[in-house]
């Protein structure tokens, strides 16, 4: 996983390697931490038990700094943690970086021996891993207030050793700049990243502007301007309605083509696309059955090429809905059955299930009432209900068509227009 969000962006636009990589340094950066921690306690104990041991007197407050540092690890670990948020890790790191600091207090009035009480390197690595995490994740002030206190642990060494160099001041900070970096540095390649995506975007959303301008809108308008004008010959020459007619027919399918193509450059790198038609909407709700999911059946008794366009999408949108609240729903359904039937003055839909789940929430813009304002803006009714024996749930929707709206089947070329449209 990456260290948070913004790095997750920037992983995400690596190879596929080298994200999985990226995405495991967390793992490895822990793993590093738990080994340091180890080490730093094993070189402790050697030094510690060495006859000639030229440091400190040995005492229990001699293992003060390995202290410090498991405490500054666990802080570490637990900063890593993907969902770690911005006031946890610079907390995280306060703390750390306090822990350190009280610890140079106690040791402060303690024998230091031929050179005092050192860092440890358990204590050093986690709070450079915090102060990475701190600057990649929290808010300016955040950083500041972690870093000030990072610097006062750094500068707490003067306290353990028993001289002092003019360099310690430059050390500490230098100590502060080698931790913020790494995360300031990510921070600024997402940042950077994030102006790319803007500018691409203003620049799709001129192309777009223009494609409408120059190509939809001048469509429309020679449309509209013929329709006007056969508006005005209509009853005086009849025949020049019809020859323009193909023309107005072409101008359309053009302008849609160019609203597809601009609708498809919208969409997101990933999304589902767009289905071709209706038909093919409700084929692709049929499903085998699966494990905790029933089997969706999906049976059409008719045309629906003859259907028009906002009649074949209601019908789409109201088995795609409840099919949906079936499979959320019923419990211990087996099937969730879709029957489509093209009659000649109606269409009958009935999406059915064999669980025992009761009626999904009704609200907002989804649900039954949301479908059955589909179905009744074009003169329908929906119902839903209990099934057959109680058992089960069914919406029953049926949509009238009248011959004004319903292609003869014997157009064959005018079916295939609707079918492509």
């Amino acid at each position: 996983m990456a260290l948070n969000r913004a790095f997750g962006r920037i992983v995400d636009r690596l190879p596929a390697a080298g994200g999985a990589l990226a995405r495991a340094v967390p793992l490895i950066v822990a793993a590093l931490l738990v080994v340091v921690l180890v080490q730093s306690a094993t070189s402790l104990a050697t030094d510690l038990s060495d006859p000639a041991w030229p440091g400190p007197p040995v005492t229990p407050m001699s293992y003060l700094p390995l202290a410090s540092g498991a405490m500054a690890t666990l802080l570490a670990l637990v900063a890593l943690r993907p969902r770690s948020g911005p006031a946890l890790t610079t907390g995280a790191t306060a703390g750390a970086a306090l822990g350190v600091g009280a610890v140079s207090v106690l040791l402060w009035p303690l024998p230091k021996g031929t050179f005092g009480f050192g860092f440890a390197t358990a204590e050093i690595m986690p709070l450079l891993v915090l102060l990475t995490l701190t600057a990649l994740r929290a808010r300016p002030w955040h950083v500041t207030a972690a870093a000030l206190v990072a610097f006062t642990a750094a500068v707490s060494d003067h306290l353990r050793e028993p001289f002092f160099w003019p360099g310690q001041i430059t050390t500490g900070l230098g100590f502060v700049a080698v931790g913020l970096a790494p995360g300031l540095y990510l921070r600024w390649r997402e940042a950077q990243r994030r102006t790319h995506v803007e500018r691409a975007r203003a620049q799709e959303r001129l192309a777009i502007a223009r494609d409408l301008h120059d190509v939809v809108a001048h469509e429309v308008t020679g449309i509209v301007v013929q329709t006007q004008a056969l508006r005005h010959i209509a009853d005086r020459d009849p025949g020049a309605v019809r020859a323009a007619l193909p023309e107005i027919e072409a101008a359309g399918t053009r302008a849609l083509e160019s609203m597809r193509a601009m609708v498809a450059r919208l969409r997101e790198p990933g999304e589902a696309p767009l289905s071709p038609s209706p038909a093919e909407g409700l084929a692709a709700l049929a499903a085998p059955a699966a494990a905790g999911r029933p089997e969706v059946r999906v049976s059409v008794d008719g045309r629906m090429s003859d259907l028009p366009t906002d009649v074949a999408t209601t019908v789409l949108r109201v088995a795609q809905e409840s099919v949906t609240n079936a499979l959320r729903y019923a419990r211990g359904a087996a099937l969730v059955g879709v029957e489509v039937t093209v009659a000649a003055d109606e269409l009958r839909l009935r999406v059915h299930d064999d669980g025992r789940g009761g009626a999904p929430p009704v609200g907002g813009g989804h649900g039954l009432v949301g479908m059955a304002e589909r179905v009744r803006l074009l003169g329908g009714d929906l119902t839903a209900g209990p099934g057959d024996h109680g058992h089960g749930w069914t919406v029953r929707a049926r949509l009238p068509l009248t011959a004004a709206t319903v292609p003869a089947t014997t157009a064959g070329a005018r079916d295939d227009r609707n079918e492509d449209a």
